[in-house]
């Protein structure tokens, strides 16, 4: 998405939101489990919560800094989410916009996220150029009370923009317009394209936020933001490794902040080459997983 259409894209968003009252923002303690299977779970996680990649496209994720913006709360508490997702942000592996960056991250407290984005399919469908309709159809089936959506570029393998050429048919009596990709790779088997996050969204539904701190819902932006995620395949009564994307599935036993597990899987993303396809992250999270654990899982 380009610059100008996202900071559009805010004020279309941030027109006519409600701010958020004050909440308890006091910490609970998470809860670790460690069994049987606990490797074959953190794969099986990583695969439910990815959308995968497209057909010959690596995973995407946002290769420039990321800024964000909170809106829908009193300044002070929209400036500490801010932070927070600032912080994770760094701390998995990503960069961090500076204070006087242009928005491509925004996270808005809303009064009817679903309602909002029909709204905004309807009347503002450019939002949506770049995703397919089953992509679509993932975002608005979400079964709580947030969407979340991206808008992406393709990218050669240094993050660059591949510029677009105009190729002369006369055989056909035309011309087509084809990227060209400049760039090469040393081996045969890499195209050395990327895919790159240039806009992000996070909506939330006020009259589901209910009983959640500030921290959880900064940690679950922060998931959505960075990656290609959806809870439409989580379910806290059929996993036993905590994440924060059982937020609103059953936050009574979503651990406090991003967990081992989340931020696992975070790092592996922004640590994976840029040809890494969506289903190299379940080894590459098990891997950042044990580390984190400091133990020899089963296998």
């Amino acid at each position: 998405m380009r610059r100008s259409r996202f900071i559009c894209l805010v004020s279309i968003i941030l027109f006519g939101t409600a701010p958020l009252s004050a909440q308890d923002t006091s910490p609970e303690d998470e809860i670790v489990v460690i069994g049987k299977g606990e490797a074959e779970a953190v794969r099986d996680l990583a695969e439910n919560i990815t959308r995968k990649s497209r057909i010959d496209k690596p995973i995407s994720r946002f290769q420039s800094p990321v800024c964000v913006k909170v809106n829908g709360m009193p300044m002070d508490m929209a400036a500490m989410v801010e932070e927070r997702i600032r912080q994770n942000v760094e701390r998995v592996g990503a960069k961090v916009g500076k204070p006087d960056c242009a928005i491509n991250a925004l996270v808005a407290f809303v009064n009817d996220a679903p309602d909002l984005l029909t709204h905004l399919r309807a009347e503002e469908p450019w939002l949506f150029n770049d995703m397919l309709e089953h992509e679509f159809a993932l975002l608005a089936d979400e079964k709580d009370g947030v969407r979340a959506w991206h808008t992406q570029m393709l990218r050669d393998k240094d993050g660059r923009e591949i510029p677009i050429q105009k190729i002369k048919l006369p055989r056909y009596g035309r011309d087509v317009f084809m990227r060209n990709l400049r760039s090469y790779d040393s081996s045969r088997r890499l195209i050395p394209i990327s895919m790159e996050l240039t806009g992000a969204v996070v909506l939330f539904d006020l009259a589901r936020i209910e009983s959640k701190t500030f921290r959880q819902l900064a940690d679950y932006a922060t998931l959505r933001i960075l990656a290609l995620s959806g809870s439409e395949n989580v379910s806290a009564e059929s996993q036993s490794i905590p994440s924060i994307t059982t937020l609103f599935d059953d936050p009574g036993s979503t651990p406090s902040a991003l967990s081992t597990f989340d931020e696992a899987y975070l790092t592996a993303l922004y640590g994976a080459p840029y040809y890494a396809m969506s289903g190299s992250l379940q080894n590459a999270t098990l891997r950042r997983y044990r580390s984190a654990k400091g133990q020899d899982l089963d296998r």
